[in-house]
C-alpha cells in the first residue's frame, strides 16, 4: 500500500500538504478515485478515497481507520551528532526504520559539529515512517548540551556505550518491556569527566563488542539489539 503523512488527520484535516501532495499526484501518478493509505504518526492509520485535486493539494474522505496498539517499550536513542551530515541524516532514517522511539542529539566534549539541521532530519524520520509502514513517527530533539541532558535524565533504565575493556555487552544489560535511554558518545568518545558524571546519574556502562565503531554504527546496533531482546 502506498502510505503518506498527515500529522492532523486525527484533528479532521482531509488534504495532504504540498510535498505529500507532489508524492501523491506526480511521483506515484494517483487520480482522483484513488484509494490510499494515511497516517498521523500517532497511531492512526487510514484508508481514504482521493476526492478533488490541485497543483499543491490533495484532498480526500475517510474510508475506514484503524488505531495501531503502541508496543510495550520505548527506546530513546542519545547521541553524539556526527561531522558528516550525510552519515547523521542516514543513522536517522535507519533508526526510525528499526522503531526507534526518541532521537536526542548531544553535545560533548569530543562533538565536532554545533549545529543540527532538524528540518532535513524531521523528513527523514517522515520518510521512514512511510517506507516501514509504521503508525508511529519517531520524535526528534534538537541538540543539547551534555550537562543539561544529564540533568534532565529520566528515571528509565539507562545505558552508556563506554570503551572499556572487560564490559558487558547492550544486549545482556537490556530489560525487556521498559523505556531505555541508550547514551552513544562521539567519535573520539566521552571525556572521562562525562562518563563519571553519566555513572552518577545511574547509566549503567556496556560494551558493543570487541571492534570500535563509528557514531551512527553504534546507534544502529544499539537500535537491532533492542530489537532482538523485545522480539526473539
Amino acid at each position: 500500500m502506498h502510505l503518506f503523512y498527515q500529522p492532523d488527520l486525527h484533528l479532521g484535516i482531509h488534504s495532504l500538504n504540498e510535498e505529500e501532495t507532489r508524492h501523491c499526484l506526480q511521483v506515484l501518478r494517483h487520480q482522483i478515485g484513488d484509494q490510499v493509505h494515511i497516517t498521523n504518526g500517532k497511531g492512526m492509520i487510514a484508508k481514504v478515497q482521493i476526492t478533488s485535486t490541485h497543483r499543491k493539494e490533495c484532498h480526500f474522505e475517510i474510508l475506514s481507520n484503524e488505531r495501531i496498539v503502541q508496543k510495550s517499550f520505548h527506546q530513546h536513542l542519545a547521541i553524539a551528532p556526527t561531522k558528516q551530515t550525510e552519515r547523521m541524516e542516514w543513522f536517522v532514517e535507519k533508526a526510525c526504520e528499526l522503531g526507534v522511539d526518541e532521537i536526542s542529539f548531544i553535545k560533548t566534549k569530543n562533538t565536532e559539529r554545533s549545529k543540527l539541521k532538524l528540518d532535513r532530519l524531521e523528513k527523514k524520520t517522515i520518510s521512514a515512517l512511510k517506507q516501514s509502514k509504521g503508525g508511529f513517527k519517531t520524535t526528534i530533539n534538537p541538540l543539547i548540551n551534555f550537562d543539561t541532558f544529564m540533568q534532565n535524565t529520566q528515571e528509565d533504565p539507562r545505558y552508556i556505550a563506554a570503551v572499556q575493556p572487560g564490559l558487558p555487552h547492550l544486549i545482556t544489560c537490556l530489560m525487556p518491556q521498559s523505556r531505555q535511554i541508550i547514551l552513544i558518545g562521539p567519535e573520539g568518545d566521552f571525556t572521562s569527566h562525562e562518563l563519571e558524571k553519566a555513572l552518577e546519574k545511574g547509566y549503567q556502562p556496556m560494551s558493543l563488542g570487541e571492534k570500535i565503531l563509528r557514531t551512527e554504527t553504534a546507534g544502529i546496533m544499539s537500535a537491532i539489539a533492542v530489537n532482538l531482546i523485545h522480539h526473539y
